[in-house]
């Protein structure tokens, strides 16, 4: 945060009006009031195209507005708490030193959809991609879907939505046989499989969070689907969990050839055992853009479920 000191006129014909001073100081003479004005800068990964320097952010009528006007989603980007560090090498302060984003350099979508009219849809703003064998875990083969909801819990996190902590595999299975009928006899510490109907579950126990669920009767049938996560990515912004057959991925975008209505999408996949080296991990296509038959494959004849986690509109931004 930098400090200025500067006279006290604030009003901008093409913003909304932030008046941040007491009726009393409005009575006192402008010409030798002074009065200490804190300008933050703030991070707008996946909202707006650049970084935004405002002060007043302290201030909730103010910050209500500024979402308003800059049509941001119900999610806090402008509390003090928020502000970019000083220190641009420094993490996010809710990151726990996953990668983070690690599609941004294929964001565009992918070069082998060969439509002149593309159109991506992404997820807005950060998440931690989450995967086998992290967090000295040997989840190899049944963690797919812990590592999923890990990774939706992080998009929460970095966004500031909650300050929960990433839920371990045990912190999950702890809330299924406790909350759950069904897993009363889970084996706490063992290597129990989980899809995303649970999934949806734990999110709801752990940080409130709802999700609207799309179930794909076969692999197939994907497709029609499009709008939906269009309007998903557009309106809520929020990693998807899938469930396709017996494996777990969290989708992070959808591109769409506007004229041919061809769709691909963009996968964080959970089942990577490798270290988080960016390189390796997009040329290896562990994040990438699939095709359908990719999902076809992986299904094997069985649905797919898509847990679409909804952003709770807190009362205070």
């Amino acid at each position: 945060a930098h400090t200025h000191t500067n006279t006290p006129t604030h009003t901008n014909t093409t913003t909304p009006t932030h008046t941040p001073y007491t009726p009393e100081l409005q009575k006192t003479d402008t010409k030798t009031l002074t009065q200490h004005i804190t300008f933050r800068t703030f991070g707008m990964s996946g909202f707006l195209p650049h970084c935004v320097c405002v002060d007043g952010t302290e201030t909730d009528t103010w910050r209500v507005a500024l979402h308003r006007y800059w049509r941001l989603p119900k999610v806090p980007l402008l509390k003090p708490s928020c502000r970019l560090a000083v220190d641009e090498t420094a993490a996010h302060p809710m990151a726990v030193g996953k990668l983070v984003n690690p599609h941004d350099s294929i964001k565009e979508g992918p070069t082998w959809l060969k439509g002149k009219d593309k159109r991506t849809h992404l997820v807005r703003g950060m998440y931690e991609y989450a995967h086998y064998s992290q967090d000295k875990c040997n989840d190899d083969g049944w963690g797919c879907c812990y590592r999923s909801i890990q990774t939706v819990v992080s998009w929460y996190r970095l966004q500031n939505v909650t300050d929960k902590p990433i839920p371990s595999h045990t912190d999950i299975q702890t809330m299924l046989k406790k909350n759950d009928e069904a897993h009363k006899d889970l084996d706490v510490g063992g290597s129990t499989w989980i899809g995303t109907v649970e999934g949806t579950y734990v999110l709801q126990w752990h940080i409130g969070a709802d999700c609207r669920i799309l179930f794909v009767q076969e692999a197939a049938d994907l497709p029609n689907f499009t709008k939906q996560l269009q309007e998903h990515f557009e309106t809520q912004g929020t990693p998807i969990m899938m469930g396709v057959g017996n494996y777990a991925y969290t989708m992070i975008g959808i591109c769409v050839d506007a004229v041919t209505g061809d769709a691909c999408y963009l996968i964080a996949d959970p089942h990577y055992t490798g270290a988080d080296n960016v390189k390796t991990i997009l040329e290896k296509g562990w994040v990438g853009w699939k095709k359908l038959d990719f999902f076809e494959k992986n299904a094997a004849g069985k649905f797919i479920n898509m847990a679409c986690p909804i952003v709770a509109s807190p009362e205070n931004i």
